[in-house]
């Protein structure tokens, strides 16, 4: 049995980088992490913390962790949203987001595959490009219904029917979740409201595979580079995204297969652009006391705090606060890293922790530019039954330039279309 789990934990720090074995080794004990872990918080084992999963991770390679304890430090090392807030706290600038997600794919490949609940989500990844299992001829509908609804200005054109030097790219949640097209409608009509020449991929588009990466599943290089190799022979010059999954995964993860994907932008990123160039008009006064949300795709790990904040304080009327822990202090909702499909419970607990912070400061409504995060946090204001809204980015420009595209009207009009 011992020179069984010695071969396995050779595995698994062969699938190590030579500075994330470093690592395992320098951890200072000193608690940091557990003071800000967001799931610590909600489910007090040491072995969630970041010292802890270091300490059992480091005996695991070394062949020394007892079957009981492995066990343990399996469920806590998927038990963890990778947000990174332990890398910002920690006194060593330990990289635990990149080591946690290189650990599980280590461990997978040692023989150790993920939970049930990831090993399905990622099977209908694979098999059907994208989560929810559904056809790829559904994922360009959102955008076919809202211009029979009148919801845009002009028909969004299929890039393989006009080819376009700058793509919106929804994302798998916002193409087929039915709470989330909306975001993806207004996206559509606010980059039409300021004459930008795009399109859309359609049926073409490709699930990003992120998940793929942030679960530890061996496939996502070579799925990354067959999507880089897509992009490159379209002569993509922009992708615009509208997910910060989609932002980290195509602009972080392909760097090392895409030489093009610095030309990835957040929608806030490019919305903030386009208001600099005036591009924009902010016509009516939309009166909200709002808190902004920093995911942590795109603040902590790409350091996007400046512009979805420019963005949201451009809008007439708008009053913001901030939150206690934001910018690269900001508390993640937990909807990151696989968390959701291994333990929602634990998914909801840190979402509703998130919008009581944002209730303490006299906040009206929780604003978001991630349609992930936005879908985490409605799970958190029912589980801690808050009258808070929960808003996307989009909608409070959408209030002041297109009123007629707001949440509820657009998801109305969709679900009328569809019937």
């Amino acid at each position: 049995m011992a020179r069984k789990e010695k071969i396995q934990g050779s595995k698994i720090a062969a699938g190590l980088t030579r500075r994330q074995l470093i690592e395992l080794n320098a951890c200072t004990r000193c608690a940091e992490c557990r003071a800000w872990c967001p799931v610590y918080a909600q489910d007090e084992r040491e072995v969630i913390t970041a010292r802890g999963k270091l300490d059992s991770l480091r005996r695991f390679v070394d062949g020394t962790l007892t079957e009981e304890k492995r066990e343990d430090f399996i469920n806590a090392l998927y038990e963890c949203s990778a947000c990174g807030q332990c890398h910002v706290v920690c006194p060593v600038r330990i990289k635990t987001h990149e080591l946690w997600e290189q650990a599980r794919l280590s461990l997978v490949n040692a023989g150790i595959p993920q939970p049930a609940g990831q090993i399905k989500e990622l099977a209908a990844i694979k098999e059907f490009n994208n989560p929810f299992g559904k056809p790829r001829n559904e994922r360009p509908r959102w955008a076919q219904m809202a211009w029979k609804a009148g919801l845009l200005k002009s028909p969004v054109p299929i890039w393989g029917e006009r080819p376009a030097s700058v793509i919106y790219f929804p994302g798998c949640m916002a193409s087929y979740e039915p709470s989330l097209q909306p975001i993806a409608v207004q996206s559509a009509r606010l980059l039409q409201e300021a004459g930008v020449d795009f399109a859309i991929l359609g049926e073409d588009e490709p699930c990003c595979m992120s998940k793929l990466r942030r679960m530890g599943d061996p496939a996502f290089p070579e799925e990354a580079r067959k999507r880089a190799d897509q992009f490159t022979l379209m002569g993509v010059d922009t992708i615009i995204v509208s997910c910060a999954g989609c932002y980290k995964g195509l602009r972080s993860d392909y760097r090392r297969f895409w030489p093009r994907a610095q030309k990835v932008v957040h929608l806030s990123q490019y919305l903030d652009q386009l208001f600099q160039e005036n591009r924009l008009s902010l016509k009516w006064k939309t009166p909200a006391v709002v808190t902004y949300h920093d995911p942590c795709h795109l603040g902590r790990h790409n350091q996007v705090y400046d512009e979805p904040r420019r963005v949201l304080q451009s809008v007439p009327g708008v009053k913001l606060v901030e939150m206690p822990r934001h910018r690269e202090f900001s508390c993640c909702c937990g909807m990151g890293g696989g968390l959701k499909a291994v333990s929602p419970e634990i998914q909801h607990k840190m979402a509703a922790a998130r919008v009581r912070e944002a209730e303490t400061i006299g906040a009206r409504a929780i604003v978001t530019p991630c349609q992930t995060c936005y879908l985490g946090l409605l799970n958190g204001t029912k589980e801690a039954s808050s009258s808070l809204k929960v808003l996307h980015l989009n909608e409070l420009l959408v209030r002041s330039i297109c009123p007629d595209v707001t949440h509820e009207s657009v998801k109305n009009a969709l679900a009328s279309t569809k019937s």
